[in-house]
């Protein structure tokens, strides 16, 4: 047999391995945006706001106070996001994902007994979060981004929009559930729909194959990261972006409420919010491929700046609309940016990792944004001085990523990806 023969049998013996890598790669993908849709990114964080005056009208507990308890899971999960970085780098992010799935959901509907008593419900809210560990993103994005290279933008934003997804459709849910049977029951419904996760990990995520990885495994150590600017300066915006934010998320609704719009109305503002969040998954990754991080990131701060301005001036529901969708751009772009960042800087070697202290920078900004937006409602009557602090803070977080400079492993997003898989195939 001669060697053309040879190197003609071994080409067309791999087309069909290659198309089964693609098609594991792009199943996980989905997989992983129908996992996030029902992860406590969502649950937890998006749902939150529609508790608040269902649990204020029961308790009597002030509007501040309960809003402090989004400060207790953001400091949680900010604590808790290195950990899991470390486990998913270690065992995989389907595994961490398989177990965490059924005690999430079983938290959640534990919450069915919440008694009238505010540090039970802070402890819950440190709990919760605590038993979602392998569910924040990082499991799904890790899994996702091991089998992507040329097309890792696109892919991330996929799976990012399950985020999307869950926004427009768990609000809705909560609100039918709250109204329909109280919000004792709406608990128990979020905790059915957690456990949803479980099915699909099972089947249908996967951990990428060390052929799809052979030319993605390289990078610095965390030691090694942690001493360039880049790792600072992802951490301080993510920081800022936090701020922004759970700000925004948190307190859409009573900043509605605040100007006189009726709770029902102001109940589906997260809609808005969570189609903006669809579409910025989506075409974020779709523009990581094509231009710098940094450039996407100032252009959604922009509309983010906007945003903060409008809630400043006191939203009707038309302006209220306008800025949530804008708002929305911003907080959809925010993960897909980091996803692609971390490989883009530090390589692969210690992804789980990196983006879990980035992750816990978000947190930190999460939890004083809670605190300060809450403070500032009790002290100035308003929120509007809350709300232009945070149009000072789009403008610094815009200026920290335009400082990151190139990527040091894709100097031209799209261009040195094909170079990295010919020479690999050579």
């Amino acid at each position: 047999m001669t060697t053309d023969t040879t190197a003609t049998l071994v080409q067309a013996s791999e087309k069909p391995s290659d198309t089964d890598q693609e098609a594991k790669g792009w199943r996980t993908a989905i997989a992983s945006a129908l996992g996030l849709t029902v992860g406590p990114s969502v649950l937890t964080v998006m749902s939150f706001g529609a508790f608040i005056a269902p649990l204020h009208r029961e308790f009597g507990w002030s509007v501040s106070a309960i809003g402090r308890a989004a400060s207790v899971l953001s400091i949680t999960v900010m604590i808790i996001s290195p950990l899991q970085g470390y486990l998913v780098d270690r065992y995989g992010g389907r595994r961490v994902i398989l177990w965490s799935s059924p005690v999430f959901g079983l938290s959640l509907m534990a919450m069915y007994f919440l008694p009238g008593r505010l540090s039970v419900f802070y402890l819950a809210w440190a709990l919760v979060p605590l038993c979602g560990l392998g569910l924040w993103p990082v499991s799904y994005l890790r899994l996702t981004a091991g089998w992507f290279e040329r097309r890792l933008g696109l892919a991330l934003g996929i799976a990012n929009a399950g985020i999307g997804v869950g926004t427009v459709l768990v609000p809705l849910l909560t609100a039918w559930l709250i109204g329909a049977f109280g919000w004792r029951t709406a608990f128990l419904g979020l905790g059915a729909v957690a456990l949803l996760a479980f099915p699909v990990a099972f089947f249908h995520l996967t951990e990428p194959t060390p052929r799809a990885t052979q030319v993605r495994t390289g990078g610095d150590t965390l030691k090694v990261s942690a001493i360039r600017r880049p790792f600072w300066l992802i951490l301080g915006a993510f920081l800022l972006l936090g701020l922004v934010g759970s700000s925004i998320t948190v307190y859409q609704i009573p900043l509605l409420l605040d100007a006189g719009v009726p709770e029902h109305i102001a109940d589906l503002l997260p809609v808005a919010l969570g189609l903006a969040l669809i579409v910025a998954r989506i075409a974020t990754g779709w523009l990581l491929d094509r231009f710098p991080a940094s450039v996407v990131m100032s252009c959604n701060l922009a509309g983010g700046l906007v945003a903060v301005l409008l809630f400043a001036a006191g939203p009707n529901v038309a302006t209220g609309i306008i800025a949530a969708a804008l708002a929305g751009l911003l907080i959809g772009s925010e993960f897909d940016v980091l996803s692609f960042l971390v490989p883009r800087h530090f390589g692969r070697m210690a992804y789980g990792k990196i983006y879990g202290f980035a992750f816990s920078a978000f947190q930190i900004g999460g939890a004083v944004a809670s605190s300060a937006v809450s403070a500032s409602r009790e002290s100035y009557g308003s929120y509007t001085p809350a709300m232009l602090t945070l149009a000072v803070v789009c403008v610094v977080c815009a200026a920290l990523f335009l400082c990151l400079g190139p990527y040091r492993y894709d100097t031209a997003p799209g261009q040195a990806t094909h170079r990295q898989e010919r020479q690999a195939t050579r």
